[in-house]
């Protein structure tokens, strides 16, 4: 059975058979001599066949046998996907459950990646309700996010003044975890924790959630 490197060497090839083992080598992030064992490994099993060109150059064409191989290695990874999606869901919804039962009523989401929209649906499921969706990058040109519109802090801010009982208010922060000059696990949860304290109107109590943390330490 081809190792995931194998496989990634083959959807490399499908989509350009004409790179150098050295251009092949530095998108997968391997040593040239692994590249080349891989390619010859392939090759052995037929999988793909090398052409000789002009010069030195060789290209390697992916057989009708690593074709087949290729599209199940892509739908494997759409289904893990998919599985990865519904997983991650299933655990959110648990865990907002949780928090309404511990006085959380409404819900800011802070991000608008593919966390974010697990996230969203997930509080669809759940007890709590949203309240806003926040842009973790204010630099960016209005826009919506799955139908809401995306507030700046400065306009979250605005809207918590509105808001009857902000302290039933959390925010799920979505964005990655980073790592800081130390080497030591660091979310931009920390940054948005600094930001809040410039805008009186958002309770300094309020709590920040980073969901990538969360679904860490339940899978743990």
């Amino acid at each position: 059975m081809p190792t995931k490197k194998h496989l990634d060497t083959l959807l490399e090839l499908k989509d350009n058979p004409s790179q150098s083992q050295r251009s092949l080598a530095h998108k997968l992030n391997i040593s040239l001599g692994l590249t080349n064992s891989i390619l010859q490994n392939l090759i052995h099993r037929g999988l793909i066949k090398a052409q000789k060109m002009t010069g030195r150059k060789i290209l390697y064409l992916i057989t009708p046998k690593g074709m087949v191989q290729a599209t199940n290695f892509i739908y494997d990874r759409v289904r893990e996907t998919q599985h990865y999606y519904q997983y991650a869901k299933d655990l959110l919804i648990a865990h907002f459950t949780n928090l309404y039962d511990k006085g959380a009523r409404k819900a800011a989401i802070y991000g608008t990646g593919q966390l974010a929209e697990i996230a969203y649906l997930s509080l669809l499921d759940s007890p709590l309700k949203l309240h806003s969706i926040i842009t973790d990058d204010p630099t960016l040109p209005k826009k919506k996010f799955l139908g809401h519109e995306v507030l700046t802090l400065s306009e979250f801010a605005q809207k918590i003044s509105e808001t009857l009982t902000p302290e039933n208010l959390i925010i799920l922060s979505t964005v990655s975890q980073e790592k800081d000059e130390k080497g030591k696990d660091e979310t931009k949860t920390q940054s948005l924790k600094a930001e809040i304290k410039k805008y009186k109107n958002i309770p300094k109590t309020i709590q920040i959630i980073n969901l990538e943390s969360v679904l860490k330490n339940i899978k743990g």
